[in-house]
């Protein structure tokens, strides 16, 4: 599969849902993550290394557990510390998507003091605003537009090849494109 540019005037990432959360505020929230990220040294090549940026912040616990069919993983708070609980099942890229979507929830909507279970991505289902947020949050910290946009600009157009610079899944690279405005041949 192939990519091509973004055309030009095309709106980015809107996919016709109003967001409580709207981009310019995912985008400064993903932005400080990335500074914060590139200052730590948190870069193997182009590849975030999520888990060592999560564990920076200090009320959020990691557990990789034995999980039930679909679910990729949740987010909830106990004994106040907020617990992401990620499926120890699933490949080793999905896990680091998930871990950047929880992530995603605690920075986005953790005000709200809420419970967030997730299932399988990129499976083709109906999304609400919240689930979109999170997702668009993991997309643009794990395969931050600049990065991307390099390694296309130097002739990488292979979705699995830019997929395995960035540890992520092909799916999750190609909702990341969509999402950017790319073609995807």
């Amino acid at each position: 599969m192939n990519t091509t540019s973004p055309q030009k005037g095309k709106k980015r990432g809107s996919r016709g849902l109003s967001l409580k959360y709207k981009e310019p505020d995912l985008l400064k929230n993903a932005e400080d993550i990335l500074r914060k990220a590139e200052e730590k040294g948190f870069y193997v090549g182009d590849s975030l290394d999520i888990e060592r940026l999560v564990s920076t912040i200090d009320d959020i616990v990691v557990l990789y557990e034995d999980m039930d069919g679909g679910k990729s993983g949740s987010l909830y708070q106990k004994d106040g510390k907020w617990i992401i609980t990620i499926n120890n099942k699933h490949h080793k890229n999905r896990q680091r998507f998930t871990l950047a979507h929880e992530l995603g929830h605690y920075i986005l909507h953790k005000e709200k003091n809420a419970t967030f279970e997730d299932t399988a991505f990129f499976r083709g289902g109906q999304m609400d605003a919240i689930e979109y947020a999170a997702n668009s949050f993991a997309a643009t910290i794990l395969m931050p537009e600049e990065k991307l946009k390099g390694l296309i600009d130097s002739g990488i157009r292979s979705v699995s090849l830019l997929a395995n610079k960035f540890n992520i899944s092909t799916s999750a690279l190609k909702y990341r494109l969509e999402e950017l405005g790319y073609k995807i041949k």
